[in-house]
């Protein structure tokens, strides 16, 4: 919620978001967030958090358009914030689709084509995690990839679904 509230703040344009639940954390010491008082009088403090604006934002999408135009067909939480407080925003997409596709549902439509500066195709782009409705997260390849041990991301690399390809 602290990383939503930052990005929030740059997408909004201001500098910083209020943001509930952190009092008790040792979160706001190290990163030396501020409180505020209620400016309507309630009399409690709450926790601000500074805008994050990235220099890139890069999201993988359920379909890019050729004019740039990505949806997200699953939970855009991250995305739509992220997309809007980087200064350049560049997609991955599982496919591409026709124009007329995303103007059917434009609702849909995550991120504008205007804002993204580059898109690719990449397939199953977003494994070992999920792109809902097309693939579940793949429990067992984050398991072999946070395993401590010698050759841990040199096995994990190699089982990526663009392994097999490369070969």
């Amino acid at each position: 919620m602290t990383l939503v509230a930052g990005l929030r703040a740059a997408a909004y344009g201001v500098p910083f978001q209020p943001v509930g639940g952190v009092h008790g954390s040792d979160l706001a010491r190290i990163n030396n967030w501020r409180k505020i008082e209620d400016p309507y009088g309630s009399g409690q403090e709450v926790y601000v958090i500074p805008a994050i604006r990235p220099d890139v934002a890069v999201i993988h999408a359920s379909e890019v358009d050729e004019q740039g135009n990505a949806r997200v067909l699953g939970s855009p939480f991250w995305d739509h914030p992220l997309t809007r407080a980087a200064k350049r925003v560049l997609v991955t997409a599982e496919r591409i689709v026709p124009s007329d596709v995303l103007r059917a549902q434009p609702e849909l439509t995550l991120v504008p084509g205007f804002m993204v500066e580059a898109a690719a195709i990449v397939p199953r782009g977003a494994w070992p995690g999920s792109m809902h409705p097309l693939y579940e997260i793949d429990y067992a390849a984050v398991e072999g990839y946070l395993k401590d041990e010698r050759g841990a991301l040199e096995a994990h690399l190699a089982s990526a679904p663009e392994a097999s390809k490369a070969s």
